[in-house]
């Protein structure tokens, strides 16, 4: 009896499942009415049981992408949360390293419609270039493209001269930007990134520079340009991304192709898709492999993982008690984070919340931090803010005075229905002591 319940059962999910066939699943839920009490006491148990077999299935971590480059990592964008990596410490020589660092300190240093001369060291530069001359000029957002869509050696040299005053100074002020930005394993000996054995990065420091740069509205015009026309002597041209994925993967968003070798290709590329923006970066790869590589990573990122809310704006976290009353500590903004599809990817929250805090206590006064650990143990720091205010008792006056202030027609209003509650209190006074007086004289 048992094994026959069962096996109906698993019939009835197995069309459900698989083939959808409704109509079926309910003739045979209709034969299983004629079933006895007993038995269909026993049909529910079993029934149970399945459903929790389908509850507690454990599903495979999914394998990461088998890739060729010698070293690559892929990020999510916002936090810079890492999905995969080979041997993203390595140092390497990526000449796109210092194409991006140029791009970014001309960016933040300079303005876009500045004038630019091309001085002879410039023009003399070796590896792919315009072919600028000496004397010529552009501005700095011509030389920008220049140096993003064709990596030209000259722009970047001609951008270095401009900020920097001189190639040398620059390469300081890339090096300065290198440790602001906490790149431990990145030195640059130029802003071109033609080989020197001094100069050397790491994908993880790619990433992390990444990161910072997409926060940067008009980097991300630059990074995101397939193609732009550029006039020289008369003639146009078009200046075109070497980025294959612009026109091969659905979503891409940015990209920059570098290499110093023909098997030493980097490629570098975000792509969005519902609201998750994910950056690969490839290094030391021959130029189709690092395509392929790329769209495998990709892949990985967007079949594998979702970004979701973490925490609301104005969500309740925890508790304080301030001067003796309960506060509600709460975030000022929405809280994103990446997270394996189908997983909780939170493994622990903890808080600092500051002790004793003493007023005025403001909205916003930061009170302590709500500290998450994911699963892949990287943290983060949702700041905690006091929902309602608590002021000393002057403040409370003072802030009554200042609200009186600012609005003077309330303040006159309140005035009227002061005195003319005074004058009805005044009124019924003299009224009710007028009637005594008179009942005494009356008798």
């Amino acid at each position: 009896m048992w094994y026959n319940i069962y096996s109906k059962l698993l019939n009835i999910r197995d069309n459900i499942i698989d083939n959808g066939y409704w109509k079926r699943c309910i003739q045979m839920i209709a034969k299983l009415r004629c079933l006895s009490k007993k038995a269909v006491y026993k049909m529910l148990s079993a029934f149970f049981i399945l459903a929790f077999s389908f509850s507690f299935t454990v599903y495979a971590a999914p394998s990461p992408p088998e890739i060729d480059a010698t070293s690559a990592i892929l990020i999510e964008s916002g936090r810079g949360q890492v999905l995969f990596a080979k041997h993203e410490k390595a140092r390497l020589h990526v000449s796109t390293m210092c194409k991006m660092m140029t791009t970014l300190l001309a960016i933040e240093m300079a303005k876009l419609d500045q004038e630019v001369t091309i001085s002879k060291e410039s023009s003399g530069t070796g590896g792919a270039t315009l072919h600028l001359e000496a004397g010529e000029k552009y501005t700095v957002e011509d030389l920008l493209y220049a140096v993003m869509l064709e990596s030209a050696n000259d722009a970047a040299n001609a951008l270095a001269e401009h900020v920097g005053g001189n190639i040398g100074k620059f390469v300081e002020i890339m090096n300065n930007k290198a440790r602001e930005l906490n790149l431990k394993d990145t030195h640059f000996k130029n802003p071109t990134g033609l080989f020197d054995k001094d100069q050397y990065t790491t994908a993880s420091d790619i990433a992390r520079l990444m990161k910072y740069s997409l926060g940067n509205q008009t980097f991300n015009k630059f990074f995101s340009c397939k193609a732009t026309p550029w006039d020289k002597d008369g003639r146009r041209q078009i200046l075109l991304n070497k980025n294959r994925l612009f026109w091969n993967y659905d979503g891409v968003d940015g990209g920059k192709v570098g290499y110093y070798d023909e098997d030493k290709y980097s490629v570098i590329t975000s792509a969005t898709r519902s609201n998750l923006r994910l950056v690969s970066i490839v290094l030391d790869s021959p130029v189709d492999n690092a395509f392929n590589d790329s769209t495998k990573m990709l892949d990985y990122g967007f079949i594998n993982f979702r970004t979701g809310v973490l925490v609301y704006k104005g969500q309740k976290l925890t508790e304080s008690t301030i001067e003796g009353k309960k506060v509600g500590l709460v975030s000022s903004s929405d809280e994103y984070y990446t997270f394996p599809t189908g997983e909780s990817y939170i493994k622990d929250i903890s808080f600092d919340i500051m002790k004793n805090p003493a007023p005025p206590i403001t909205k916003d006064k930061i009170i302590g931090v709500a500290r998450y650990t994911l699963s892949d143990d990287s943290q983060i720091d949702v700041t905690l803010y006091p929902d309602t205010e608590i002021l000393p008792p002057e403040n409370k006056i003072q802030k009554a005075v200042d609200n009186l202030k600012q609005n003077k027609g309330l303040t006159v209003l309140l005035i009227v229905l002061s005195a003319a509650e005074v004058l009805l209190a005044v009124y019924y006074s003299a009224r009710f002591v007028g009637r005594k007086i008179f009942k005494r004289l009356k008798y």
